[in-house]
Formats: structure tokens, C-alpha cells, sequence
């Protein structure tokens, strides 16, 4: 790694794991609440994306085990809501997914067509890349929810058992998981690429 490219990787680091901080303790900033019942919609995964995009699997791994931390100790010390109380103590549930938005990110965009970057392609890339990351993130929330809650599905959604709770979570965050995607795939090809002109 040349001094250059190190330096690029600290700042954009530095600068990632700042924003991770601010999205989360700025209220309406890192989750985006409609009613006080249900988890907010974040913002958070865009930032890990946007790591993996700009840093690789490693990076992304990273600052989504990051993400992953603080939303567990915000579980403890600051829910709003039931289910985050019920599903985010659990250190699995809060960070493994988050870890994998920064990979499945990571992969998509430095492990597919990866002469391009810069180009369309690559802002094809990354809008495909968010997308993917969002959804992982509420994917795997969603199927580890099921693991562990399968036999006491009704704490999780009134009238849930074993069979399905699964798609009862799924139904409950689509709206969720449709805002995060969107999100995603509209706004981090814009900020990837306006990052990515400073790596050399």
C-alpha cells in the first residue's frame, strides 16, 4: 500500500466512522422515526455501503461491526421502541447483519467489472451495490429474528408463532427495507463517486 493510498484509507475511515457516530446520537439524522412503536428507518447503512465501496470487504466489515456495536449499546442505554428493546440486545442480531452490509457492498462493487469504477458502470455498480447492502441488512435481521424468537414469536409481533413470524417481519419493514433500498440506490452512487475522485 503506498503512503498515498494508506492516507486515503485513514481519512475516508476517520471521516466514515464520524458520520456513523453523528447519524446515530443526532436524532431524525441515523434513524428516521415514524411511529413510536416500530424501529426507524436508517440512514446508518448508507455510510457502511459506502465503505465497502470505497475501502473493500475489510472496510466495510469494519465500520459495520461499528455500526453494529453502537446499535447494541444504544439498545441498552437508549431504545425508543419494543423491538428494538427485544431484538438489538442481542449482540448476533445487532451487529452480524450490519457486518454483512459493508461485505455483500465490498463484493459488489470491488469484485464484479472492477476495472470500472469511475465510470457508468461503476455508478451502475454502486447503486446496485446499496441496494443489495440495504436489503442484506434487513434480510438478516429478519432471518435471525426467526432463529432465536421462533418459539416465543408472539413477544416479537402480537398473534406470530414458529411458521410465520418470518413473514410477518418481512410484511411489518417492507416499508422499511423498500425506503432503505431506495435510499441506497439513489444516494450512494451520488456520494461514492464524489468520494472516490480523491483516491489515487
Amino acid at each position: 500500500m503506498t503512503r498515498k493510498s494508506s492516507a486515503y484509507t485513514i481519512a475516508i475511515t476517520g471521516i466514515l466512522a464520524a458520520m456513523i457516530i453523528m447519524q446515530a446520537y443526532i436524532p431524525m439524522v441515523g434513524y428516521i422515526r415514524i411511529t413510536p412503536l416500530w424501529p426507524a428507518i436508517s440512514t446508518i447503512h448508507l455510510t457502511v455501503i459506502l465503505a465497502g465501496i470505497l475501502l473493500g470487504v475489510r472496510g466495510g466489515a469494519g465500520l459495520g461491526a461499528f455500526w453494529g456495536c453502537i446499535s447494541l449499546i444504544k439498545a441498552y442505554t437508549d431504545a425508543t421502541d419494543p423491538v428494538t428493546i427485544l431484538l438489538f440486545r442481542n449482540p448476533l442480531i445487532a451487529i452480524l447483519p450490519r457486518i454483512m452490509v459493508g461485505v455483500v457492498a465490498g463484493l459488489v462493487f470491488n469484485h464484479i467489472a472492477k476495472k470500472h469504477q469511475k465510470d457508468v458502470v461503476g455508478t451502475i455498480k454502486m447503486s446496485v451495490a446499496g441496494v443489495c447492502g440495504a436489503l442484506t441488512n434487513t434480510s438478516l435481521v429478519i432471518a435471525l429474528t426467526w432463529v432465536f424468537f421462533a418459539n416465543n414469536a408472539n413477544a416479537v409481533v402480537k398473534g406470530a408463532d414458529g411458521s410465520n413470524l418470518g413473514w410477518l417481519l418481512i410484511g411489518a419493514l417492507a416499508i422499511n427495507a423498500i425506503a432503505e433500498a431506495l435510499l441506497a440506490g439513489i444516494l450512494v452512487p451520488i456520494l461514492g463517486q464524489a468520494l472516490l475522485r480523491f483516491k489515487r
